[in-house]
């Protein structure tokens, strides 16, 4: 019995120091999502989406030219944006009116090219992608698409537009990607399949007034019910997890492997469909996504028409609250969902320009076992500085909210799941790594090798900076770089050499809450100089080239200094910083985004 003992204990211990086996797609296991080398997911990012004519019409408004060259640009450029945040995800609900027709058959346009490019340039840069197959913004390339003209719950209930979705689903997973010569279904950076945005079904009041009435009064009949609300939400909960089984059933006969997501709406919609949640609950999908907008309670239901700037207010009661609320998000936390795996497919700081809320949405997250998170929507390169409302993030045109979004993103990646939540306040945050303060509109992340900041952190950093930092990204000023610009600045020493990116100054000449507004919100100085000093360590004596970057990484001596990198004038741009004089003609680097 002790040689079997022994030889059990050997065989577990074994068991358990196996390294995992890397697989080609993502994956869950009980109830969390994992990348492909087995190590559990934390991925987050945005929604991203130069694919749909709904965002085009904003790039029209500012002239962009609806041509596949000119939407690839602005695509590039806006990837090329979105690696400075450290973005490593994107998610985009599709809108199949812009490459779909009336029997849900796939149709070649330019919005299809500019998906397939997106996914393919994402892949390329190591960028996971979400899709949600099916959403409808009303705007509609394909003119006798399937998808205009019908009401967001016909989705579900009417019988023909499902098999079309059947259709339409099928043909694009199998689809072949011309820029990667793979099919979607095959596609390794695509992170999870998401069914359909924001889903919507019929009450029982409303149903009444429709031709899908009769099915509800077929089934009841079948079951030997009586026609009243009560035997209606009985329905409506075994249509939804049909509907959601059918589906789940459809991807994975065709091959794809990815994991399939639910869409379970804004917080409170539980209020009114408890049947739904039940029906999601016991489906065959893996993933859960909730959406999280703390404002959304402040405004009116037209909340583009009647805007409110929201920027100080206090949201620490809220997310408090509904934390607790089985029918906010609570029911994240409940054993009814513990199986399945929880993302965020959209959130927001919602009318608000503050530096300190996405890392406490962050923190948030983790704490209801969230593992990725898109805000939505990112503001297009181009488009930056034309953009406001309710939704508004731009590396370049909102430098102090950027900066918090990257923080965010370490405190996301940084946070065990489902860290309780139980807290005196989440606006004033002293911890190893990170500070947040709402009273002082800043957030900070610092560890042995990084500092991060969103505003002038010289009269406030409760935090430890170390001695061997080698990467700053920030706004104003800290104990290692000082800058009088108003745009965001990285830096970075790589391998003895210091890779600077200064982005434009900003100026805003509106408001940038109000999404009623026209034309130039936030204008962008590409060449004004300002003030610099760099006081890293083994930086602080010599003397110094600083040389410019630019298209092609062509580089151009810019300033040469016999002593050490304080109060020197630069413009915005990208240079090196390399000790001694340095010949640029003999300069030769391997490209970095910085």
């Amino acid at each position: 019995m002790n040689n079997f003992k022994f030889i059990f204990s050997l065989f577990v211990f074994f068991l358990c120091i196996q390294p995992v086996v890397s697989q080609d797609y993502t994956y869950t296991k009980n109830g969390k999502l994992y990348m492909p080398d087995g190590k559990e997911m934390a991925i987050f990012g945005v929604n991203f989406q130069p694919n749909l004519s709904w965002e085009y019409k904003r790039l029209q408004k500012i002239g962009v030219q609806l041509s596949s060259n000119e939407l690839k640009k602005v695509t590039d450029e806006s990837f090329t944006e979105l690696e400075l945040m450290h973005v490593n995800s994107i998610r985009c609900h599709l809108t199949p009116a812009d490459f779909v027709d009336h029997e849900g058959n796939i149709v070649e346009t330019i919005y299809l090219d500019i998906l397939d490019y997106m996914i393919a340039e994402a892949s390329e840069r190591g960028i996971y992608v979400t899709l949600a197959f099916i959403n409808h913004m009303g705007s509609a390339h394909v003119s006798n698409s399937m998808w205009v003209g019908l009401n967001r719950e016909e989705w579900i209930h009417n019988k023909k537009v499902v098999e079309k979705t059947k259709n339409y689903i099928t043909q694009l997973l199998n689809r072949s990607n011309p820029y990667l010569n793979v099919t979607y279904k095959e596609t390794k950076h695509i992170a999870m399949w998401e069914i359909m945005n924001e889903p919507s079904v019929y009450s029982y009041d409303e149903i009444k007034n429709t031709g899908y009435f009769k099915d509800f009064l077929s089934w009841a009949e079948g079951k030997g019910k009586k026609e009243d609300q009560r035997t209606y939400l009985e329905y409506r909960e075994e249509l939804v997890r049909n509907y959601i089984n059918t589906m789940h059933k459809l991807i994975r006969d065709s091959g794809a492997r990815h994991p399939i997501v639910w869409n379970l709406n804004w917080h409170r919609y539980m209020r009114e469909h408890e049947d739904v949640f039940r029906a999601v609950a016991s489906s065959h999908v893996e993933v859960v996504a909730m959406c999280n907008y703390p404002g959304q309670d402040l405004v009116g239901e037209n909340y583009g028409r009647n805007p409110k700037d929201l920027t100080e207010t206090d949201f620490s009661e809220w997310f408090k609250t509904y934390y607790n609320d089985v029918t906010g998000y609570g029911w994240a936390l409940s054993d009814a969902f513990k199986n399945k795996a929880k993302v965020v497919y959209e959130f927001e700081t919602f009318f608000n320009q503050s530096r300190y809320l996405y890392p406490i949405q962050a923190q948030y997250f983790r704490a209801l076992g969230v593992q990725a998170a898109q805000m939505w929507t990112y503001s297009l390169s181009v488009y930056g500085p034309y953009s406001s409302g309710s939704h508004v993030l731009s590396v370049t045109s909102t430098p102090g909210k950027a900066a918090s979004f990257i923080i965010a993103n370490e405190i996301f990646k940084s946070t065990r799941l489902y860290t309780n939540y139980e807290m005196d306040s989440p606006n004033e945050q002293v911890t190893d790594y990170y500070a947040i303060s709402k009273e002082r509109n800043v957030a900070i992340y610092s560890d042995l090798n990084r500092l991060y900041y969103s505003g002038d952190i010289t009269k406030w950093n409760p935090l430890n900076v170390s001695e061997n930092v080698k990467e700053v990204i920030g706004l104003g000023n800290s104990s290692l770089v000082k800058y009088n610009g108003t745009g965001l600045y990285f830096l970075k020493e790589i391998d003895g050499i210091l890779h600077l990116t200064i982005l434009p100054n900003v100026k805003h000449s509106k408001n940038q809450w109000d999404g009623r507004q026209e034309g130039v919100i936030t204008e962008l100085d590409h060449t004004t100089k300002n003030k610099m000093s760099i006081l890293l360590t083994n930086w602080d004596e010599g003397n110094y080239s600083i040389i410019e970057r630019n298209k092609g990484n062509k580089y151009k001596l810019y300033a040469y200094r016999k002593k050490n990198l304080t109060d020197f004038h630069i413009q915005p741009g990208k240079y090196v910083i390399m000790k001694g004089k340095v010949n640029t003609k003999l300069l030769d680097l391997e490209s970095v985004n910085y």
